[in-house]
């Protein structure tokens, strides 16, 4: 009887547990889905939505039109198992112009596909001199050349507009590049191994400064760092799994601003990986633990998250890269509910299930 008792009570207070946190969450985050899996909206009524997750590229099957009629991300006709380029375990992720720069680390490649020419490849100049080994991140210059931090080859593999291999960065700093980013001649990577950030000159290679690393104040140093974006003014922006902060550093390394902990709250993180800024100062941070991407302003306080494990769609499986855009909704304007406006695309990197990169839309209902 006792036992029943206990039970009972430990019953209620999980269902009472549960219903406090859904009320809590209702104000910031969570999905709308509907019986027959329509439009996937987070967060759920009665907030408005702002997010809608829209499809999902895991192949050159949803992509590539070369040997058939109509763009595949609309309709998938059949294909023939040797035709098909899967996307294996990617992580990081960039944006430019039409193209989708992906990293595959489980292929050893990265992957370049073109929405405006319906195509999927793989980076041509990836043999000789410029084959990679474990391509964990990339960034692009103005010019639309590509910096591949490799951590097995532990240098920064450099490819020119058309794809060719040009040179490499870093091989002398016994570094462990896990992301680079580019802001006028200068090259920014993201060294696990000294916790710092290693500036180079981007034309010659040579290397700067190190900067980041402060072992006399912790929570302002990087600590294990994972990912990095640059905002509008040059301001970098890394994620740190040692102490789960975003630390905010100006392009001289001083430290301006800090946000997040680690933990399991509003804001807090468990593993953060990839990060993003878009145009409207908007910070995306990836958090591998949480398996979702929060969404926080300039000043680092958190507008939302989305891709919470479990729904039927719209689901995130150890998520690691981020990326974002306005420049392609065209070709996803399929997929996009008629009573929702699109403002900008997200693109997410999972490592594991069958929606490798997830495509979601940011808007707001018309």
């Amino acid at each position: 009887m006792k036992k029943k008792l206990r039970d009972a009570l430990v019953k209620k207070n999980i269902f009472g547990f549960l219903l406090l946190a859904c009320l809590l969450f209702a104000g910031c985050a969570g999905t709308q889905v509907t019986e027959n899996h329509g439009p996937v909206f987070f967060p759920p009524l009665p907030n408005p939505p702002r997010v809608q997750y829209l499809t999902s590229i895991s192949s050159s099957r949803d992509v590539d039109q070369r040997k058939r009629g109509g763009f595949a991300l609309i309709a998938v006709g059949d294909v023939q198992k040797d035709q098909v380029k899967p996307v294996l375990k990617p992580y990081g992720l960039a944006v430019q112009g039409q193209k989708l720069y992906v990293c595959d680390p489980g292929a050893s490649r990265v992957i370049v596909i073109d929405f405006a020419a319906r195509t999927f490849d793989y980076l041509k100049g990836d043999y000789s001199f410029g084959k990679l080994k474990k391509p964990i991140n990339l960034a692009l210059d103005d010019e639309g050349s590509l910096y591949v931090a490799d951590t097995v080859r532990k240098e920064v593999v450099v490819y020119g507009p058309s794809g060719n291999f040009l040179r490499t960065i870093g091989r002398d700093r016994e570094m462990k590049p896990v992301d680079v980013a580019v802001a006028g001649e200068f090259l920014y990577v993201l060294d696990a191994a000294h916790h710092e950030v290693k500036i180079f000159d981007r034309s010659s290679g040579r290397f700067l400064r190190g900067i980041g690393s402060h072992p006399e104040t912790p929570l302002k140093s990087l600590s294990l760092p994972l990912g990095i974006a640059l905002d509008r003014r040059g301001s970098i922006f890394a994620t740190n799994i040692g102490h789960g902060r975003v630390v905010n550093l100006d392009r001289d390394g001083h430290f301006l601003s800090a946000f997040g902990k680690l933990g399991d709250g509003f804001g807090e993180f468990a593993r953060p990986k990839g990060i993003a800024i878009d145009d409207h100062d908007r910070i995306y941070v990836v958090d591998a633990g949480h398996q979702n991407v929060q969404i926080f302003n300039h000043q680092g306080r958190l507008l939302m998250f989305f891709g919470d494990p479990g729904l039927p769609l719209g689901s995130m499986n150890l998520p690691a890269g981020v990326a974002v855009t306005s420049q392609i909704i065209d070709f996803f304007q399929p997929f996009i509910d008629p009573a929702f406006k699109v403002e900008e695309l997200i693109f997410v990197a999972n490592q594991f299930g069958d929606h490798k990169i997830a495509v979601y839309g940011l808007g707001q209902m018309k």
